[in-house]
């Protein structure tokens, strides 16, 4: 029997959430305002539905619509699949002079005699194209990654190379490899490459598949290399506006919210005296108060419900024998030890589908299973794109110099600490149960690329992402080396 491939929305013309417009409301992580929502153009909205039940979803929220549509495509029979891949482009191929090689490039024809191809990570817009009779050459990736190739698709061993972190490794007399934390999902890395003449450096790229940059990365860089050549960089939200704090800081004001929530209640932190139903059931005390449901798609996301166990004391329940049991196995040691548990007992953070927190019912569909175990129920959808800073208003730049003055203004004039009041402002009086969207992103905001940017040394840098905007984001790329030329902006 063959391997069922994992499809992704936009083969079935789901709108993807890199295109969508901001609408032009003020907001700050340090305000009271509310957040600004992205979403399609209020103005011009269209009927949309899903391409697969044909189901309305205009109204939905866009991750509500991606998560209702990956449902109806998991249950989707096989597309017809096209005789002739395309040809691989430019923008996939790390071109030094000795050797060839292809990063995140595996739903292409094979190119010429590259032999070499390397996986960032393991998400499904990056290794799209691989399968059991993959034979286009060897394939290389952290042990996490290959771990996760491996399990899913059945790949003959020889194929396969995982790679040690931050340890130089050659993969000719001449090529060597790097790989440092890019600070995205499990297994996902930065690659360096170096090539030798004479034992002398004659070219260095470094490659960030996708990756959330930030001072310690950069310093890593530094470390191995003082001179970049060439730089593909995650250009995902080099867009003005999408500035979002820390990780960091999400992750310590959202674990605390949770503990206060279980110390103090909803009545008590949000003046509220419309009761739930769980106060009219008159049951005994269950072994929890509340149940913390996490939503991620299928691997990212997880620091989040590492940091709520933690500081709930608590552990993470995964049912055994489950799809995400056999996926989070290939990386347990990702986790903090003893971290993860298949007794519901144990824990009162589940990791979960983000469809999940689709709605009430299916809140109360996943809830019913542990109501004698919990009071209530609380989700946190830890996502990037539904909110935006104070940024989001669209600037006009006539000059270089212009855009060197609001970058300025970026990096020395914006708040990397989340407010909770961000994230109070979101609780509904009348909601059965509350669910909170978290600005938690595992991709580098136009702050962090903007610091990365004037930190590090290099000579060209070639966009990844959003290739459709290329003109615009080389204005920004032109405008971090005049930046770095001059020690008043950076």
């Amino acid at each position: 029997m063959g391997i069922k491939r994992q499809r992704t929305l936009a083969e079935f013309g789901i709108s993807e959430t890199r295109s969508l417009q901001i609408r032009n409301q003020q907001s700050s992580f340090g305000s009271s305002q509310d957040p600004i929502v992205v979403e399609e153009d209020e103005e011009r909205v269209q009927e949309v539905r899903c391409p697969l039940c044909n189901a309305d979803i205009t109204h939905l929220e866009i991750y509500m619509k991606e998560a209702h549509a990956q449902k109806c495509l998991d249950k989707a029979p096989e597309p017809k699949k096209p005789k002739t891949r395309p040809p691989l482009p430019g923008t996939k191929i790390v071109k030094l002079f000795s050797l060839q090689i292809v990063v995140d490039g595996f739903a292409y024809d094979r190119h010429g005699d590259i032999e070499h191809y390397f996986l960032s990570h393991f998400h499904s817009d990056h290794y799209g194209g691989l399968k059991k009779s993959w034979t286009n050459g060897i394939i290389y990736a952290s042990s996490i990654t290959i771990n996760l190739v491996r399990d899913k698709f059945k790949i003959d061993g020889s194929r396969l190379r995982p790679l040690p972190m931050n340890e130089k490794i050659w993969i000719t007399d001449k090529v060597s490899v790097v790989l440092l934390d890019a600070n995205h999902c499990p297994g996902a890395v930065v690659f360096l490459f170096e090539e030798y003449d004479n034992d002398a450096v004659v070219k260095t790229v470094l490659h960030t598949g996708d990756f959330r940059a930030n001072n310690k990365l950069i310093e890593e860089v530094k470390r191995w290399t003082t001179r970049l050549d060439e730089v593909y960089l995650d250009t995902t939200y080099l867009i003005p506006g999408f500035h979002f704090p820390s990780q960091e800081s999400v992750l310590e004001v959202t674990s605390n919210f949770a503990k206060d929530l279980v110390n103090r209640g909803f009545q008590s932190i949000f003046q509220n005296d419309q009761k739930s139903i769980v106060n009219y059931t008159h049951q005994s005390p269950k072994l929890y108060k509340l149940l913390f449901l996490v939503g991620t798609y299928t691997i990212g996301k997880e620091k989040l419900a590492i940091s709520l166990a933690q500081v709930l004391g608590t552990k993470i329940f995964i049912p055994a024998g489950t799809p995400r049991h056999r996926m989070i196995s290939q990386y347990m040691e990702y986790f903090p030890s003893g971290l993860i548990t298949h007794d519901v007992k144990e824990s009162c953070v589940h990791l979960v589908p983000l469809r999940i927190l689709n709605s009430k019912d299916s809140i109360q569909s996943y809830f019913q299973n542990y109501s004698s175990i919990y009071e209530d129920v609380v989700g946190f959808i830890p996502t990037g794109w539904t909110f935006t800073s104070k940024w989001a208003k669209k600037p006009e730049f006539s000059t270089i110099l212009s855009r060197m003055d609001y970058c300025k203004e970026v990096l020395h004039n914006t708040q990397d600490a989340l407010d909770i009041n961000f994230v109070l402002k979101q609780f509904k009086k009348y909601q059965r149960f509350q669910v909170f969207k978290v600005p938690y992103s595992e991709h580098s905001s136009f702050k962090d690329l903007v610091n990365f940017g004037c930190s590090m040394d290099y000579k060209t840098i070639l966009a990844t992402v959003n290739l459709h905007n290329i003109k615009e984001m080389n204005e920004w790329f032109a405008t971090w080396q005049n930046m770095r030329n001059d020690s008043t902006f950076c």
